[in-house]
């Protein structure tokens, strides 16, 4: 092989490299975004979680009125409360999880995120 053609597999290489390291970076960028909307949604269903919970407790303790439409926006209420809880769950399927105690000692820390319902 000559000097001229190792030269210019240099260059192709050379080139390659540059675009490998734009995309890398662009990479880092989209992932670091990835993970904050993950903490934001993560953050968010918690939050809605206890929510639900606190007004559960507080439909519970309601004074309890013999009107038929109240009843019905009472039951309304907690049939949309059980969707929600399936959705939550449905959302968080597809968000980072805490390791267990046995996980992180045996493995460490792990970070498995699968996040299309072809890879799970």
């Amino acid at each position: 092989m000559a000097f001229q053609e190792c030269w210019e597999e240099w260059e192709v290489l050379d080139k390659d490299y540059l675009m490998l390291q734009e995309t890398h970076k662009l990479y880092k960028q989209q992932l670091e975004e990835v993970i904050k909307l993950q903490n934001t949604c993560l953050t968010s269903i918690e939050r809605q979680k206890k929510k639900y919970k606190e007004l559960a407790s507080n439909l519970q303790q309601c004074e309890p009125l013999d009107s038929e439409e109240h009843s019905r926006e009472t039951e309304f209420i907690k049939e949309l409360m059980k969707e929600r809880q399936n959705i939550f769950f449905e959302m968080e399927a597809f968000l980072p999880k805490r390791n267990g105690l046995y996980l992180t000692l045996v493995l460490g820390n792990v970070n498995v995120t699968l996040l299309s319902k072809q890879a799970k």
